[in-house]
């Protein structure tokens, strides 16, 4: 053999190598973002509103049950409350700014925390949507973004909730963050199991119960305009099953219920950017 053949032949096994080596790192990337992906799960998904009456009105007008506000959450030091959708699997949150001097106070003590951004959304143009994530056996350093750790009056001592550090400055994406074990939402597979409820508790049982027969959230999309889809976060969030985060000429939601069964389809805009699918 030559030595100008040899260095043809040399030249395509180095070549062939190097695609091999190119094909295994990605493949190597997206088993790391889907192994990341793999220890998230959606525990429940934020609204913000303005008018939380107007809002809550809208969902029950199509066969939602709401939670009664007497019994609905106020976020004690944060400035916020919200308006509870128990589903099955999870539960929907409208928030709104229940004291706006509470609400500014908490934004001086936590600066890097974007309350006051999203309450402002009709303004900025930030996504009003939030996902509460929550990770199979909870360890802090499986959290898969920059983070920032959080604490309010309202939590129980020595735990936080940590929020994606990047949704204080990229307000085109849904706010992340990441609840800890003790608040997460229960799960339900049925009806039925309902029963689970303590028996004290037993009023919140009805809760879940819809008129328009709503039981599981099967997915989740949501649009945002601006989006940047490279992000750490975004991409961690798009790894998870049965939620997708696009980019969009507008912020909207779009609930899927039970894999839409009843073929129906009720866009409530623009009282609530958001489409449900039963």
């Amino acid at each position: 053999m030559n030595l100008g053949n040899y260095i043809i032949i040399l030249a395509l096994i180095l070549g062939l190598s190097s695609c091999k080596e190119k094909k295994k790192t990605n493949i190597d990337i997206n088993e790391t973002v889907e192994n990341v992906s793999s220890n998230l799960e959606v525990d429940h998904f934020n609204i913000w509103v303005e008018n939380p009456k107007k809002a809550k009105e809208k969902l029950i007008e199509i066969g939602f049950t709401s939670v009664p506000d007497s019994l609905s959450q106020i976020h004690e030091g944060q400035g916020t409350a919200g308006r509870y959708f128990n589903f099955l699997n999870g539960y929907l949150e409208l928030i709104f700014v229940y004291d706006q001097s509470e609400l500014e106070e908490n934004n001086k003590k936590n600066k890097e925390l974007d309350f006051v951004e999203r309450a402002n959304f009709k303004e900025n143009g930030a996504s009003p949507f939030s996902i509460a994530l929550k990770i199979k056996d909870y360890k802090i350093e499986k959290i898969p973004f920059e983070k920032v750790r959080y604490h309010q009056d309202w939590m129980e001592e020595n735990v936080n909730i940590y929020s994606a550090k990047n949704s204080k400055t990229n307000l085109g994406e849904p706010s992340i963050f990441v609840v800890y074990p003790e608040i997460e939402s229960d799960r339900f597979e049925t009806l039925a199991d309902l029963k689970k409820i303590p028996e004290e508790y037993s009023i919140w049982r009805e809760f879940f119960k819809h008129p328009n027969g709503a039981k599981k959230i099967t997915n989740i999309t949501i649009t945002s305009s601006g989006l940047d889809l490279e992000t750490e976060t975004i991409k961690a969030v798009n790894g998870i099953e049965n939620i997708t985060v696009k980019n969009g000429t507008e912020h909207l939601m779009e609930l899927y219920f039970d894999n839409n069964v009843q073929k129906k389809s009720f866009d409530l805009r623009p009282e609530l950017p958001m489409i449900i699918n039963l």
